[in-house]
């Protein structure tokens, strides 16, 4: 299993990296203290944000860099108090994840906060040992390596205390319950893992017609435009008169793959429309720029999308919702997303990248600033509880009602994402990006 402190760096690169194709530092100033001493690093950083950060004008006139242990005390001082967002991170880990898509671990995501006698499996990384070892969504892992999720739990046993250490070939023995009820007994090794962002490409005949299923999860990564390029070229040949987008636990990534993403969907009655705008602050309006929907191949061209959202839908996954609502109607189904209309260019000094908050992200209608997230249409709380396209699962049977309907199974008081409603309405509670910590890599 991942380190505590890694996941929270994960967490950070997911939210943070939803920065343009501008992924140049700023050149660092001359300090006079070591290069790369903790003073140095925290001058150089603070010189960026007085230069770039959305909120400069927020930023203490100056800093003594001698009075912080690390560049992250420095940051969590003099960062704008709404900020949830900006953060550090190793440039290895930034580059393992964005770029290397790779991780040493089992393969499988788990969600440990609603359950106390199991972690609950999210999604299962293809040729992972999780994958090889049987686990898929919906399962209950009940013993780990010996323990018990519930002794795990009364004890608050560490992540290497339960899942050994980051070395690939450490071997664990688990058991779990598939959803069926039936009860498994094996073993799993970590590897290096390969992470995908594709985990479901489905087709079903409903009585509007075709209609597809598109699970894409775990960022907007440098991998996912030839998985996306698969996935709709399966799609673009089987006549879809609908589509299901999965979006529950995506928390950003990449715009240029956003942009990809709704190009498919929307198709060429858009292209080379503005899906989203970046606008800086003041002092760098220069850099304002849109990206635009392009043509696709294998393009979809449909005049609806429902999108499966919760708190973990956050960044580029709301610019999908948001970019696409001024050219047609966008559904949402589950609860409100994070609240994340806002992004960064990383920073790299020395071992590490600085993904602080630097731009507005608005639609073409200029509609944005939706901070307290984006409301569902159908409001439906999320289970985890049957695999992807399922209809044992609560969401998607309630977007596959949708589709056949044109109305949730239940009153719901936001309206679909429209070009008229987005950014007029807003979820009752202001969500902290740490909720999105309750999905753990292992």
């Amino acid at each position: 299993m991942l380190s505590k402190s890694l996941l929270l760096l994960i967490a950070i690169a997911l939210l943070a990296s939803c920065g343009g194709s501008d992924n140049q530092s700023q050149q660092p100033i001359e300090t006079g203290f070591p290069s790369c001493s903790v003073p140095d690093q925290n001058e150089v950083f603070f010189e960026f944000l007085q230069n770039t950060y959305l909120w400069y004008d927020q930023l203490p006139g100056a800093i003594n860099p001698q009075a912080y242990s690390s560049v992250d005390a420095m940051l969590d001082d003099v960062r704008f108090e709404q900020d949830r967002f900006s953060g550090f991170q190793d440039r290895q880990d930034y580059d393992d994840f964005f770029e290397n898509a790779t991780f040493t671990g089992y393969g499988f995501s788990s969600d440990q906060s609603t359950d106390l006698n199991a972690y609950i499996v999210r999604y299962v990384f293809d040729n992972s040992a999780a994958a090889q070892a049987g686990l898929s969504r919906g399962d209950r892992l009940t013993n780990i390596n010996g323990f018990s999720v519930t002794q795990i739990n009364r004890e608050l046993l560490s992540n290497e205390t339960v899942f050994g250490p980051d070395q690939v070939g450490f071997t664990i023995d688990i058991t779990f319950e598939k959803p069926s009820g039936e009860i498994i007994n094996t073993q799993m090794s970590k590897i290096a893992v390969s992470t995908n962002t594709v985990f479901a490409t489905q087709v079903f005949s409903s009585n509007v017609g075709e209609v597809a299923y598109l699970s894409f999860q775990n960022g907007f990564i440098e991998a996912s435009d030839a998985e996306l390029e698969a996935s709709f070229a399966q799609l673009g040949n089987a006549g879809i008169d609908e589509l299901i987008l999965d979006l529950r636990y995506n928390s950003g990534g990449r715009l240029s793959v956003a942009a990809n993403l709704a190009s498919f969907i929307v198709g060429r009655s858009a292209v080379n429309d503005i899906f989203t705008t970046l606008a800086y602050n003041d002092k760098n309006s220069n850099r304002n720029s849109s990206f635009r929907f392009t043509s696709k191949l294998n393009a979809l061209n449909l005049s609806r999308v429902v999108v499966l959202t919760t708190p973990n839908t956050c960044s580029a996954s709301e610019l999908i919702i948001n970019g696409l609502a001024p050219h047609m109607e966008v559904v949402t189904i589950g609860t409100a997303t994070c609240g994340k209309p806002v992004g960064q260019n990383p920073d790299f000094y020395c071992d590490k990248v600085l993904s602080a908050i630097n731009f507005r992200t608005v639609n073409s209608l200029d509609q944005g600033d939706y901070f307290d997230g984006l409301p569902p249409t159908c409001l439906v709380q999320d289970q985890i509880v049957a695999d992807w396209g399922s209809l044992d699962d609560p969401v998607y049977a309630e977007a596959v009602n949708y589709v056949n309907t044109g109305s949730c199974s239940a009153p719901t008081a936001s309206k679909s994402r429209s070009s008229q409603s987005i950014g007029l309405t807003t979820s009752p509670s202001r969500l902290d990006y740490q909720a999105l910590l309750t999905g753990h890599l292992h």
